[in-house]
């Protein structure tokens, strides 16, 4: 754990400007004294004065105008803060009340809602740490948006892919996700997420806890628990499935992919995605079929040889094309 957080790195932690492994060394670090936990609060009451608006923090130089005005010319350190320039108790509370006066002399200009976006590659996965602490494990062609603001007054991500989200709980300020079809918000969970702009619906898991599900900008929607399945379709409607078998749904986030019953058009995405390659089936004689298979290898040619098995068919691959054709031809 760091020993000393510079009034800097407080300042890009209120704003949000923080990556993930420096919000949870300041998070650590804050904990460590509560009084450490009032300063925060008090940053955070002057950011959130002036609402959705950027401006330059003057605080060291605010401090030090009040130094001087009262003759003292020599900053006091409080634990743990470096003197460069480091932020007392005392200075940092008469900082804010000068940021707090003089809100009237702040640079404003509009606010862009900046994100902050992790993407992983075919055949990449990325395992994260947001600044609440909740961890994400992002599957293969995966995008998660995190707003810089992330914690302060809200805990919204948006999410193109499949993402596996393990859930700090915090009442007043749910944690959501996004997605193109719905909105899924945690009640005190962990849950599996699946929303790939390539396919028609939108599927969430719940491993543990409960989890809200609602399409669009419904006020309402379904509430799912350990076990469940959730699913909005195409048309906005919601299903709900009980006692899935989570192995199954989860079995990515340990390397290995199940499918059930599953379109084969579904499957050769995933495939894709997870090799890294393009797969060519064309139309007949497979236009509807439907399979149940699981791949447990790393090893693309491996996963080729059991697909083209299953289907009853010959394989080629030249770079990360790959073509599938019948070894029989229909009559």
């Amino acid at each position: 754990m760091r020993e000393e957080i510079e009034e800097s790195d407080l300042l890009r932690f209120v704003e949000g400007d923080c990556s993930p492994d420096e919000a949870a060394a300041i998070q650590a670090w804050i904990a460590a004294d509560p009084r450490r936990g009032e300063l925060l609060h008090e940053l955070r009451a002057v950011w959130r004065l002036t609402g959705p608006t950027t401006r330059p923090w003057g605080v060291a130089g605010a401090r030090i105008r009040l130094l001087h005005s009262r003759g003292r010319h020599a900053a006091q350190r409080s634990a743990g803060f470096s003197a460069r320039p480091g932020l007392s108790r005392g200075g940092i509370a008469a900082a804010i009340a000068c940021l707090v006066a003089g809100t009237g002399v702040w640079l404003l200009r509009p606010r862009a809602a900046p994100v902050r976006e992790f993407a992983t590659p075919a055949g990449q996965r990325l395992q994260l740490t947001l600044p609440d602490s909740s961890r994400v494990l992002l599957s293969v062609g995966t995008r998660l948006r995190v707003p810089r603001d992330f914690g302060l007054r809200a805990r919204a991500v948006e999410l193109d892919g499949e993402a596996y989200f393990v859930v700090r709980h915090d009442p007043r300020r749910p944690f959501v996700v996004r997605t193109r079809q719905g909105v899924t918000e945690d009640l005190g969970t962990s849950f599996d997420v699946r929303a790939y702009a390539q396919e028609d619906y939108v599927q969430v898991v719940v491993a543990s806890g409960r989890v809200s599900l609602r399409a669009g900008g419904a006020d309402s929607g379904l509430s799912l628990r350990s076990r469940d399945r959730g699913l909005i379709d195409a048309r906005g409607v919601l299903t709900a499935t009980s006692g899935v078998a989570l192995g199954d749904y989860l079995a990515w986030t340990r390397g290995t992919l199940v499918f059930h019953d599953a379109p084969l058009r579904d499957v050769v995405a995933q495939l894709g995605r997870w090799y890294d390659v393009d797969i060519e089936v064309g139309a007949a004689p497979w236009a509807g079929e439907r399979l149940t298979i699981s791949f447990a290898t790393s090893s693309v040619d491996e996963a080729l040889a059991t697909l083209a098995q299953v289907l009853d068919a010959h394989w080629t691959r030249s770079g990360r094309m790959v073509r599938l054709t019948p070894l029989h031809r229909q009559g």
